[in-house]
């Protein structure tokens, strides 16, 4: 096994001196044991990929988002077939008052991906609450529950119900019932302004407004936003710990054993293909068609910086990825990069 994960890392490594990435950092554990935790090119510039680098996940924050909202379940605050018309009035009209909490935790509520034109809010540097509201206005994509629309918007849209019922803040939500129960030391939702954390963050190669004070992956704007689809940046190590959550490895108590059970298999009809969606994780297949080798009882996300984290319970296999190219430079290419290494690993462990 360790020489066949061994041909794995040799290939990012060709990958990073073919330019086709930067840097990357791969975890691989085995029936509980961690077996494999490397690190190679470069997070920014002039600095080197590591254990202590901060990782954009992209849209892997979407399993917090879910993850906070089970928390919320399990506390009677909301329940999965609850209408979110009943929490925010706004959306209690004819079209949008069959959209429940399950609807938007599977990508099934028919709400567009984002509201139009997101370069140009982003470009204003509005804050989250004023983004979501111009989505907000959007009509569906399709009916409620008759099949799978990616949405980031139905995510943050999960983040205003949870405010609305609560009082409080979503990204302190995040943080009491998710980043610190989980002893996430090095995992931030929203970037903090502080010159020695923002220093450790890894550079996103083609992310949308790279380079631009008001760049959705920078540490300006973007990620100071806390946005529920896209805003959670963490090390390799605390991205692994995470997920451990959800694997019979657990280190601690996170969410109770059903919540774990609902959210990783499939809740989403057979009919609507690939992935399945559980609540929050993709199951048995990637969206972006970047897993292959895997059981249909797998589940996990995959982020469009570069990042993909997945756990296969019939061959006790958790992998987590990181690196720092975006999905925007080449959809085709970025898709085989991230399978070469996930489809790599199962082969290496099977």
């Amino acid at each position: 096994m360790e020489e066949r994960l061994h041909r794995v890392v040799a290939g990012i490594e060709e990958a990073i001196e073919r330019g086709e990435i930067d840097g990357a950092g791969l975890f691989v554990v085995v029936r509980g044991e961690r077996v494999l935790e490397w690190y190679g090119g470069q997070a920014a510039p002039g600095v080197g990929a590591g254990p202590d680098i901060l990782w954009p996940l992209a849209s892997i924050s979407k399993v917090f988002t879910a993850s906070t909202i089970m928390a919320l379940v399990e506390r009677g605050l909301l329940t999965l077939s609850m209408p979110i018309a009943t929490v925010l009035d706004e959306l209690d009209d004819e079209e949008r008052r069959a959209i429940t909490i399950r609807h938007l935790l599977t990508h099934t509520a028919g709400v567009p991906y984002e509201a139009p034109d997101i370069e140009t809010l982003l470009r204003q540097r509005l804050p989250l609450d004023e983004l979501l509201e111009v989505g907000l206005d959007q009509p569906l994509d399709f009916v409620p529950g008759t099949r799978v629309g990616y949405s980031d918007l139905g995510y943050g849209i999960l983040a205003l119900v949870a405010e609305r019922v609560t009082g409080r803040a979503f990204a302190t939500l995040v943080r009491e019932f998710v980043i610190e129960p989980a002893e996430l030391t090095d995992t931030w939702f929203p970037l903090p302004d502080s010159d020695a954390v923002t220093s450790r963050l890894a550079h996103v190669v083609g992310g949308l407004g790279e380079g631009e004070p008001w760049a959705m992956y920078g540490a300006a704007y973007g990620l100071r936003l806390a946005h529920p689809a896209w805003g959670v940046v963490a090390t390799l190590q605390d991205l692994v710990r995470f997920f451990s959550h959800f694997t019979p490895y657990a280190p601690g108590r996170l969410l109770s054993a059903a919540s774990v059970a609902a959210m990783t298999r499939r809740q989403t009809p057979e009919a609507f293909g690939l992935p399945g969606w559980g609540y929050g994780f993709e199951v048995g297949g990637g969206y972006f068609g970047e897993v292959d080798l895997v059981s249909p009882r797998s589940f996990g996300h995959t982020g469009a910086t570069g990042c993909a984290v997945w756990y296969d319970p019939e061959y006790d296999l958790l992998v987590a990825f990181v690196s720092n190219r975006h999905m925007n430079t080449g959809r085709q290419q970025f898709v085989r990069r991230i399978a070469a290494v996930l489809n790599g690993v199962a082969a290496a462990v099977t």
